[in-house]
């Protein structure tokens, strides 16, 4: 409980100094000449995005033998989405919890499907990333591309080669944040290798490109709200990199670093500083934003629904 009213001070205080930087009035002017009868098609576009992300949840619960129903997978899945706003995502191992509560299955069995959806979603957004700089070169981002390329490589062989995996789960024992993960991940080598198995890699990747392609058009959605079009495919680097940027910070939700990383992609493009605060404000609220309101509404669902 202290760790997550920690993080709503960080995020509020970030939050106002990054407005404030930006010129308050501006910002408030902006946001009013935004066009909000696109804002349903926009979280449509967002929600859809989720609901085909459950999908991949789907087989790589299967691969480790948890079957639950499609219903009850969706609501997991938003579920675990209400902690996405934690260092690398990883609170939404909360997951493992409500598998637990309501299906039995023990917490070491399924605790490595957060960690490979996460990598996972790595995987997808390089590929979606690296196909878009072939059309538009952008230096900072593709040293990005290349430095979350290796990561993933390396994430990879961790994964499938166990002696490595208990190297690093030992080491990772040493540290005190990281023990309470280290427990469960030594009982889960199974999991992970199962899991990132080639065929269900390619499933998942496929499924991932669809679901975050989706949201990359509700963020060129709102850049057009608010009568700024970049293109796409540039819209999309920007997007994505700042992500990428917010995801290896190990930032809860990468909060900082991925409005900084785009608002800094957007002004050299020539967006004057409060529209491209105002613009990523808006696009945060209708993503990571959305999606934790949409988690924590799914959390009571998921845990008062009976089988």
């Amino acid at each position: 409980m202290k760790n997550i009213i920690l993080i709503i001070i960080f995020i509020i205080a970030f939050y106002i100094i990054y407005v404030a930087y930006s010129d308050f009035k501006e910002i408030s002017s902006n946001i009013e000449e935004f066009e909000f009868t696109l804002l349903p098609i926009i979280l449509l576009f967002s929600f859809t995005g989720f609901c085909i992300h459950s999908l991949r949840q789907q087989i790589l619960l299967k691969k480790i033998g948890v079957g639950i129903p499609l219903k009850e997978n969706l609501l997991l899945y938003l579920a675990g989405l209400s902690m996405i706003v934690t260092p690398g995502g990883l609170g939404e191992t909360i997951k493992s919890y409500y598998l637990k509560k309501k299906f039995g299955y023990g917490i070491s069995k399924t605790f490595p499907l957060v960690f490979v959806e996460r990598f996972q979603d790595m995987i997808t957004l390089v590929v979606v990333l690296s196909f878009s700089l072939i059309f538009i070169q952008i230096h900072e981002v593709m040293v990005l591309d290349i430095i979350v390329i290796c990561i993933t490589i390396i994430s990879y062989i961790i994964f499938r080669i166990k002696k490595i995996f208990v190297k690093i789960i030992n080491f990772s024992q040493k540290i005190s944040r990281l023990r309470k993960f280290g427990d469960n991940m030594s009982e889960s080598y199974e999991g992970f290798y199962s899991m990132t198995e080639g065929k269900t890699m390619i499933k998942c990747a496929a499924i991932g490109i669809v679901s975050w392609t989706l949201e990359a058009i509700a963020i060129y959605l709102v850049f057009l709200a608010f009568d700024i079009d970049l293109g796409f495919i540039l819209t999309t680097i920007i997007a994505y990199a700042a992500i990428l940027f917010g995801g290896v910070s190990l930032l809860p939700g990468g909060v900082g670093v991925t409005e900084i990383s785009a608002t800094t992609l957007l002004t050299k493009e020539g967006v004057e500083l409060s529209l491209a605060t105002s613009i990523i404000i808006m696009m945060r609220i209708v993503t990571i934003w959305f999606s934790t309101t949409t988690g924590f509404i799914a959390s009571k669902f998921f845990i008062s629904k009976k089988q």
